[in-house]
Formats: C-alpha cells, sequence, structure tokens
C-alpha cells in the first residue's frame, strides 16, 4: 500500500512540475515582449527598409519596445534568412525576406536551411510590381514590336535585372520560352545599376519595380512595353499587362516577416496581429504610396499556404530554364 502512495505521489510530483513549467510559459508569452526586438534585413536601403521601418514604428508605439534592425545582405536574402533561422524560437529575432528566397532560390541553390520547415510566417507586408521599360529613343514602340525582333535576333537583345533568379528574370524567361525567342540576362547589384545600364546604352531595357522606373518615364528617359504583372501600376494605367497580352503567368514579389520554427504560437499570433494591424495606419500607407507597393496584410498563415502551393512548380520552372544563381540579386 505505502508502495503504491509512495508512486503516485512521484507521479502527482511529475505532472505538477510540469503544470508549473506550462504556466510560466504561458506567462512569459503573455508579458512578450519584455525587451527590445531584432530584426534581421537582407537588403538594407530601398523599398525593403522603409517599409518594413514604417511599420515597426507602428508597431513600437503599441508594445513600447524597440525594433533594432541589423543588415544582413548577400546570398540573395539566404544570409539573412539563416541568421533568423538559427536564433531562439522566442520572439526576441525576426527577420524581412521576399518570396524568392521561398520559392526559387532553394531549386537555384542549396541553401543552409529547409525552406519549408526551419521557419514560420508572420505576415505577408506587401508586394512589388515590376514592368518591361527600354530607353525612350530605342525602335520599339510597342511590345509586339520587341518580340519580333529579339525573334529575328536570337541572343542580341539584353535585359538588366537584380538577378537570374530574381521573379522578374524567370518572367522574361518563361516569356523567352512560350515565344520561342532567345534573349539574354544581364544581372545587376540593384535596380538603380539596371536603369543606368540601358540610358547608358549597355542593355537594352530594363525589368525593375515602379518606385525605381516611373520618375525616368515622366522625365521622358524611359518608355514602358509592359507590365510584368497582372494589374496596371497606377502610375501607367494605359500600360498594358501580362495577362492582357495573352500569358498565364506574370512576375510577382512579396515581402514578409519570418521567425525560426518552433515559435510558440500566441507570440506568432501576437506579431501577426500587431503589424496587420500596423497596416492600416495613415503613416505606412503614405509610405506605401512613397515606395509604389501595394499592401496586403496576409495573415502567416494564408501566405505560408499561399507561397506552398507554388513551391512544386517553381522547382519544376527552375529545373526546365536551367535556372542559375547571382547572390548578390535584390527583392
Amino acid at each position: 500500500m505505502c508502495r503504491v502512495i509512495k508512486g503516485l505521489s512521484k507521479g502527482f510530483f511529475v505532472v505538477f512540475l510540469l503544470s508549473i513549467l506550462f504556466v510560466n510559459n504561458g506567462f512569459c508569452q503573455d508579458k512578450y515582449p519584455e525587451r527590445p526586438i531584432t530584426i534581421f534585413n537582407p537588403w538594407m536601403g530601398g523599398h525593403a527598409e522603409g517599409m518594413t521601418r514604417a511599420v515597426c514604428k507602428i508597431v513600437e508605439k503599441e508594445w513600447g519596445q524597440p525594433f533594432v534592425m541589423v543588415g544582413k545582405p548577400g546570398g540573395s536574402g539566404i544570409i539573412g534568412m539563416d541568421a533568423v533561422v538559427k536564433s531562439k524560437p522566442d520572439g526576441y529575432t525576426i527577420g524581412i525576406t521576399s518570396i524568392a528566397v521561398h520559392l526559387i532560390n532553394p531549386h537555384v541553390e542549396k541553401p543552409p536551411f529547409n525552406a519549408l520547415t526551419d521557419f514560420v510566417d508572420i505576415v505577408g507586408l506587401y508586394r512589388t510590381l515590376y514592368a518591361l521599360s527600354v530607353r525612350a529613343d530605342a525602335p520599339w514602340n510597342s511590345y509586339e514590336e520587341l518580340i519580333k525582333y529579339a525573334r529575328e535576333n536570337p541572343g542580341k537583345f539584353k535585359y538588366a535585372t537584380t538577378g537570374v533568379s530574381s521573379s522578374q528574370s524567370i518572367c522574361m524567361q518563361r516569356i523567352a520560352a512560350k515565344e520561342g525567342i532567345r534573349w539574354t540576362a544581364v544581372p545587376f547589384k540593384s535596380e538603380g545599376e539596371c536603369i543606368l545600364s540601358v540610358l547608358g546604352g549597355n542593355t537594352n531595357a530594363a525589368t525593375q519595380s515602379s518606385i525605381s522606373t516611373s520618375d525616368y518615364v515622366k522625365a521622358g528617359k524611359l518608355k514602358l512595353l509592359m507590365i510584368l504583372a497582372d494589374k496596371h501600376w497606377p502610375t501607367s494605367p494605359n500600360t498594358p499587362h501580362m495577362l492582357e497580352k495573352g500569358y498565364d503567368f506574370f512576375a510577382f514579389s512579396y515581402n514578409s516577416i519570418i521567425a525560426p520554427a518552433g515559435l510558440p504560437e500566441p507570440i506568432r499570433a501576437k506579431l501577426e496581429d500587431s503589424f496587420k494591424r500596423a497596416l492600416r495606419d495613415p503613416s505606412v500607407i503614405e509610405m506605401a504610396s512613397k515606395f509604389q507597393v501595394e499592401l496586403v496584410g496576409m495573415g502567416g498563415k494564408e501566405y505560408s499556404a499561399f507561397w506552398r502551393s507554388k513551391y512544386d512548380e517553381y522547382g519544376e520552372i527552375v529545373k526546365k530554364l536551367e535556372v542559375g544563381g547571382n547572390k548578390d540579386s535584390v527583392p
């Protein structure tokens, strides 16, 4: 009888300890955050930094804790993502990434992490729309004229891109495969370098975002031939987009917030809720207009399901196109 009671006592003691750990864990989550949050940024400068700082500023006011942005450039975003993956999953280290790091880079070169299992999505912040532009004095005044030239001059037409594994470059290669043409991608480290290469006559076209291109279009230095998206640019509503040209694909680039796998769901949900609320703030909306990006505010689980549904498809696309990587591309 004493042995039974003694055995039960040990059992109750174990349950008691587990209960304390569970309560303490929940208590810590309820108090989160109690100190500054580090956010790794693979792309210092540009819309990635500007938009994220604007959003974090709103969350800082709500939480009373600062976000400390740390630059982790290189590897097409892989270095920054790897730093997040290797961090403690306690909500005090998160990161910025783009959808190319999820969908394209893992198929181009093997990263030091598993994109499907080693992190969790917090929120999809916004997406960037790209376009195909040429110098104002270029001989092509329509997309059809450009395709005709590329078909008649295999490999001669060169377009500038922020990495041959970027979303817009993948899109251009898919166009070439569909149209039965061959053109040449010329990778650069930044969108600004891409634009300058076109203006200087070193390349024939750029495949860059609205914020990098629009001012040159307004100044009469560049002309748009097609929006590499499923909708028009607000600044160029008369320029056709890809669906209007009969394509069933287009370039898209989403920027999002991630955390290492193992992050407790209550903390992930709190991060998501606060970031989504911040996206509705007038100052963030104004910043999105400045950078000419489209706010999406997609919840982490919805965003994860979105890009995962395309993972195998992009693996096949990369394999079919024999895409090569460029470690200095930007989102």
